[in-house]
């Protein structure tokens, strides 16, 4: 799916997700023309971060608590702090 559809699901600005593409959050599989393609797990990872600012962490740490490949991997006891 494109971004401008990725934008409309999940009501994240296309800056925004150009933003997290930048520092690594999340990955687009391709382009068509100047627009990026994302895969639909990239809804559940988007939803894993939104999660996470809501908890108040910082990208930085939610990018730490994500594998490559959109699986979570928490330390329990950052999270339980």
């Amino acid at each position: 799916m494109d971004i401008a559809e990725v934008s409309r699901r999940t009501g994240v600005p296309a800056s925004t997700l150009r933003y997290y593409e930048e520092k690594g959050l999340i990955a687009s599989i391709g382009r068509r023309g100047l627009r990026r393609l994302f895969d639909p797990a990239v809804l559940e990872r988007l939803a894993l971060i939104a999660l996470g600012r809501a908890g108040g962490f910082a990208l930085d740490e939610i990018s730490s608590m994500l594998t490559p490949d959109g699986l979570p991997k928490m330390d329990q006891r950052r999270l339980d702090a």
